[in-house]
């Protein structure tokens, strides 16, 4: 079967590309435990580059929904 590639993002700001067939195969192979698993934020399918960390917030938002470009 093929491996797969997964954007783990982490509640920390970071963002991991891994890859397996899974996504909890995958999380497995990076070398993680089940006790990582609450620092995870969320992950999406593929090289994803979609979200942006607010540090000053400490959230995700999404590229497309920059809270900080205003409304027209």
């Amino acid at each position: 079967m093929t491996n797969k590639t997964f954007t783990l993002y982490w509640r920390t700001g970071q963002r991991e590309v891994v890859t397996g067939n899974t996504v909890e195969e995958a999380f497995t192979l990076a070398g993680y435990g089940a006790g990582a698993a609450p620092a995870l934020d969320f992950h999406a399918k593929g090289d994803d580059d979609a979200y942006v960390w607010d540090p000053a917030i400490g959230l995700w938002y999404h590229r497309e929904n920059d809270p900080w470009k205003g409304t027209s």
